[in-house]
Order: C-alpha cells, then structure tokens, then sequence
C-alpha cells in the first residue's frame, strides 16, 4: 500500500510546488504589466500636451468645458476636442481614484 501512495504524494507535491511557482510568476507579470501601464499613460499625457499646445495656436469655434464629480471632488477639462476634453477628466480623476469611479461616461460635456 506504502508503494501506490509514494508516487501519488510524489505527484501531489510537483503540481503543489508548480501551482506556487506559477502564481509567484503571475503577481511579477502583474507587477511589470502594471509598471509599463503607467509607462505608457505618462507617455500619452505629454503627447496630448504637445497636440494640445500645437492645437491651441489655431482658432477654433468650438470649446468643450467637460467635468465629473467623485466623492465631492470635481475634476474639469477644456479643450477644442470633445475627446480631449473627455480624457482630461477621466485622467485627473484616475490619478487620484480607481479606474472604476472614473468612467468617460460620467462625464457631462457643455459646447461654448
């Protein structure tokens, strides 16, 4: 009986020991994914600075005024674009809360 037993704990104990290294390996590739997010939101932002400050040397007849509230904070974002607009909030807001209170449909656009 010891026999049929050896090589099943044998078994038992090489798929413990891969379930913790797979799971060891999972949260690192969180943690650099996570990492190269943020890499790239920084990015975006200064490109959109850029555009924004190019775009903002031409005339435009349109100005999108957008804003949201989040536990009684009110983020704003202006620009010619709605979308601009739009990410100017929802990235003021994602800096200081989770992704999921700071939805681009929360917020509510006015054209001037």
């Amino acid at each position: 009986m010891f026999k049929k037993l050896l090589p099943i704990l044998a078994l038992s104990l090489i798929a413990t020991s891969q379930a913790n290294a797979a799971s060891g390996n999972t949260d690192q590739r969180i943690r650099e994914l996570e990492y190269q997010i943020r890499l790239l939101t920084q990015r975006v932002d200064s490109l959109e600075s850029e555009l924004e400050r190019k775009h903002d040397n031409d005339r435009h007849d349109q100005m999108y005024q957008c804003q949201m509230s989040v536990f009684g904070q009110r983020y704003k974002g202006r620009s010619s674009s709605r979308g601009k607009a739009i990410t100017k909030v929802v990235n003021q807001c994602s800096s200081d809360h989770d992704d999921m209170f700071c939805r681009p449909e929360a917020v509510s656009c006015k054209t001037y």
